[in-house]
């Protein structure tokens, strides 16, 4: 009986001690897929390290920001936000979490398409479509990698206020800066935390 107990312990032991070892790297750094084994770095703190921007539209629009502008917007939303949410590493950081964004962004305008009739056709702004691939590194090697794919962007006021400003045709400038907004939200939302 005391044999039993012992082996039940010494079994239970090595179990314990074995999940504990090999436990699976890949969830410290949920909804990224990680890169190889890599290190669980405690607390996530992050760096904006790299943005880049590919900004697209089928309509000369002069009203709106050009690439380089929306790059300079990304920027500043994805640090106040990560400052917002105590994520910002400084320089008092241990192991900072260096985070590179490469964004795909495509400016849509209601009726672009319909051109080939006559340039009346075409409305105000529409929306936005998203993608970007994140990646964090640590120590100048990858660790973790996300790709998002398209996603359309419906501004501060949800499905229905963009519903709203398609049909009314009342779509602006700074609608597209609500999008971007919303957007970079979702990307820090996405950052393991």
């Amino acid at each position: 009986m005391v044999f039993k107990k012992l082996l039940l312990c010494c079994v239970s032991g090595a179990i314990l001690i074995s999940t504990t070892v090999f436990a699976k790297t890949d969830k410290f750094y949920k909804p990224y897929d990680t890169v190889g084994d890599v290190e669980h770095i405690q607390p996530k703190l992050y760096v904006v390290h790299n943005v880049n921007v590919s900004l697209s539209s089928k309509i000369n629009a002069p009203d709106f920001l050009n690439q380089e502008q929306v790059k300079e917007r990304y920027i500043q939303k994805l640090n106040d936000a990560l400052g917002a949410q105590n994520m910002l590493a400084n320089e008092h950081t241990e192991k900072p979490i260096l985070v590179d964004f490469d964004i795909k962004q495509k400016r849509v305008f209601a009726g672009e398409d319909l051109s080939f009739i006559s340039s009346k056709v075409i409305g105000k702004y529409a929306h936005t479509e998203f993608q970007y691939t994140s990646t964090l590194s640590y120590n100048n090697a990858e660790i973790a990698k996300l790709s998002v794919d398209k996603m359309i962007g419906i501004g501060k006021n949800g499905s229905f206020g963009k519903i709203y400003r398609d049909l009314s045709g009342s779509g602006k400038a700074e609608n597209e800066l609500e999008d971007i907004d919303a957007f970079t939200m979702l990307m820090i939302e996405n950052l393991p935390k």
